[in-house]
């Protein structure tokens, strides 16, 4: 095997350290790639309501016009976001385009914004409107296991090590913040916005399954994991920036999920599944990393200072803090939390701030929390997808 080295973000955004995959290893298909202006950009919301896909019409330097779809998007008062895995189409953006066609439709696998190099969008622990931190309002955020676990781990050694790291994020913030991880069992289900935290492993497919009305939906191969965080953004929300459902989605597809070493699926890099989980779990409960990758845009700390980029620091509390953005295939440091990882969830839900209440989010709808609210409903909400390793900007600080 190669010696690992860092993957750029022009190829995957924030990526484990690994040698590069291929777009058809993950999607299955040959995409073909093209140079094109962004002409205009149509979102909607699928049938089920779960997810928004952008059809954008895009026109090539032959002057033919294409009409591409990705996920995310703007519609009926509502944003979401894909983060690192694809850049979002935006009218006037020249872009360089990989996507394969499913029937007529075209599928977008990777979106370079060739005015910046950057093929995924900024890392922003804040809302899209007001930049207002995010948050949870309640004492807890309530996580459900998918019952189907992962063929990965003999019987049900994965659920322990998911047990396990909660627990490593509980017990490390207990003594400063009011904000845990309580587990409501297994259960067989799909993510979605459903105002359920779900953690979900992938086998078969590193992709989002089809719904109904939209193809399936393949994350970037350098990715052991995601987080997609939705919450509300809307200014004049007295809710504004509450997170109200976070999934999680473990990668054994392109990667070798571990416990101990061990493991039964075949690619060749190892991601330690406390490794990956706990660091996924920093998202979920709102963190970003702590330096900047190659291409990401400068920002600053709770301090005000810079955030470097990752190849520029050396500096441990940056290293060696479980929210950094690259790990070794079979490492397992990020499963215990840094000062660093600990403070940042100190400062953002600290214990004087209890609201005294362990349970689901607040109905956005006036109805049963457990369903998704209609789409054209007046509170707006964006939903966010982390990849497990992304550029942030913090040294020891939360702006979600």
């Amino acid at each position: 095997m190669p010696v690992p080295v860092p993957v750029p973000d022009l190829a995957c955004g924030a990526c484990y350290r690994r040698p590069m995959l291929l777009l058809p290893l993950v999607c299955g298909l040959a995409p073909a790639w093209f140079t094109a202006d962004v002409v205009r950009t149509e979102g909607r919301w699928t049938a089920d309501g779960s997810r928004i896909v952008t059809t954008a019409t895009l026109r090539t330097s032959d002057g033919r016009e294409l009409a591409v779809t990705q996920l995310g998007g703007h519609a009926d008062g509502y944003t979401q976001v894909v983060w690192h895995d694809q850049a979002a189409f935006e009218p006037g953006l020249r872009v360089r385009v990989a996507a394969h066609q499913d029937g007529a439709t075209w599928v977008a696998d990777e979106v370079i914004d060739l005015e910046t190099g950057v093929a995924t969008p900024s890392v922003r622990t804040v809302t899209r409107k007001s930049g207002k931190p995010l948050y949870w309002a309640k004492s807890c955020a309530q996580v459900v296991r998918a019952a189907e676990g992962t063929s990965a781990i003999p019987g049900d050694g994965e659920q322990q090590v998911v047990l396990a790291s909660m627990a490593v994020w509980n017990e490390d913030v207990a003594s400063c913040s009011f904000l845990d991880l309580v587990d409501r069992g297994t259960e067989t289900r799909e993510v979605g916005r459903d105002f359920v935290n779900t953690i979900k492993f992938r086998d078969d497919r590193w992709c989002r399954p089809a719904v109904d009305d939209d193809p399936e939906r393949c994350f970037n191969a350098q990715a052991a994991g995601v987080t997609t965080v939705t919450y509300i953004d809307e200014p004049t929300d007295e809710r504004d920036g509450e997170i109200v459902d976070a999934d999680v989605e473990l990668n054994n597809v392109t990667f070798r999920i571990t416990v101990n070493g061990q493991g039964t699926g075949s690619a060749p890099c190892a991601a330690d599944l406390a490794n990956t989980l706990v660091h996924e779990l920093g998202h979920l409960l709102g963190l970003e990393h702590t330096c900047r990758g190659p291409m990401d845009p400068e920002r600053v700390d709770h301090t005000g200072a810079a955030v470097p980029l990752c190849t520029a620091t050396s500096d441990p509390v940056i290293t060696e803090a479980t929210m950094y953005p690259y790990q070794e295939c079979g490492e397992t440091k990020k499963a215990t939390l840094s000062p660093d990882d600990i403070d940042a969830i100190c400062r953002s839900h600290p214990l004087a701030d209890d609201p005294g209440a362990c349970e689901p989010p607040d109905d956005l709808s006036g109805g049963c929390c457990g369903a998704a609210p209609d789409p054209r409903a007046s509170a707006a909400l964006a939903l966010l997808v982390a990849a497990l390793v992304s550029g942030r900007r913090r040294r020891s600080a939360l702006r979600r």
